[in-house]
């Protein structure tokens, strides 16, 4: 992924003005390296990139966190007091602003907004074809989460009595030491619980967040090469009948 995406063409179509114009939003505000680094996103620097750039429809939850340090305004937020493993909703900020405030008022708009433009774009999607399923080997991303999660199942010390950290995970733990599947956020908490147990000095909140950030990297590297693929297999197509 560059550095920065290309600037699309806002009469290319609506996606490529909803990106042109969240890019000319975020002029002058925190950069979008910042937010990536931010301790309350949950997406990777190139899938905001990727958001920018108006080659694709981005998903709900990478727009979020653009919007809410370009849109909003997360100083009048009021405190998340709550706490669950389940994935937030991804415009739960929005409700965090005081009510009657312009900053929640241009937020809605800017939500509004993309969700319009999810809907026409999904509903044209709905009589194209599927892709085709594609093999991909293990990409670099996730073998790093597989070590990852190999190094603090190391650190437990419980050797032959690992089955007290997975108990009946442990089938669905092996399919992800194998990189036959990468575990959800819900998984990744359970994960973080069993092994803070057994883990000196360990805290829950740090082994959470350590592996859904890196589940997520290794989630997103497969959809990458996936497309990489489909890619390639469309332009040797195109060249096989020229």
């Amino acid at each position: 992924m560059p550095a920065r995406p290309r600037i699309p063409d806002p009469k290319e179509g609506p996606l490529q003005a909803f990106a042109y114009d969240l890019r000319e939003l975020g002029v002058g505000k925190v950069s979008v390296a910042w937010i990536a680094e931010h301790e309350g996103t949950r997406v990777s620097r190139a899938a905001l990139y990727a958001a920018l750039s108006g080659t694709r429809l981005p998903r709900a939850k990478t727009v979020s966190p653009l919007l809410r340090w370009w849109a909003g305004d997360p100083t009048l937020e009021e405190p998340d007091r709550s706490f669950s493993l389940r994935e937030p909703p991804s415009w739960a900020w929005i409700d965090r602003l005081p009510r009657d405030h312009e900053k929640r008022r241009f937020a809605n708009e800017w939500q509004t907004r993309y969700q319009q433009l999810a809907r026409d774009i999904l509903g044209e999607r709905e009589f194209r074809p599927r892709a085709a399923q594609v093999a991909i080997d293990v990409p670099l991303e996730q073998l790093r989460f597989i070590r990852e999660l190999n190094d603090l199942i190391g650190k437990t010390g419980l050797g032959d009595e690992l089955w007290l950290v997975l108990g009946k995970r442990a089938p669905r733990v092996e399919r992800y030491l194998a990189g036959k599947s990468i575990p959800t956020r819900l998984a990744c908490g359970n994960l973080a619980s069993g092994l803070a147990e057994f883990i000196p000095d360990a805290r829950f909140d740090d082994l959470f967040w350590r592996l859904m950030r890196s589940a997520d990297t290794a989630r997103l590297a497969r959809v990458r090469d996936r497309r990489i693929v489909r890619e390639g297999r469309r332009n040797e197509a195109a060249a096989a009948t020229e």
